[in-house]
């Protein structure tokens, strides 16, 4: 994210989390997720203020047709406006 070509660039970084337990719950979960993926890249050395953090819960499943499957738990970062 500190490469040349990205300095302009902003990026929001998404929690997710898999289908089990109830929606509140999980849209905490993930944004404390998403939060501390921030917090790890701009204590080393991103710009904070190029990251904006943001919980989806169990909205948007990796694998819906297995929503206790790992890989719903996850962190993913786009580019951002």
């Amino acid at each position: 994210l500190n490469a040349p070509q990205l300095q302009n660039m902003r990026f929001v970084v998404e929690g997710h989390t898999d289908g089990v337990g109830n929606k509140q719950y999980n849209d905490q979960l993930s944004a404390k997720r998403a939060q501390s993926v921030v917090d790890y890249l701009a204590s080393n050395g991103v710009n904070a203020t190029r990251l904006r953090s943001t919980g989806k819960g169990f909205a948007e499943l990796l694998y819906p047709q297995d929503p206790k499957a790992a890989a719903n738990r996850r962190v993913r970062i786009k580019v951002g406006v």
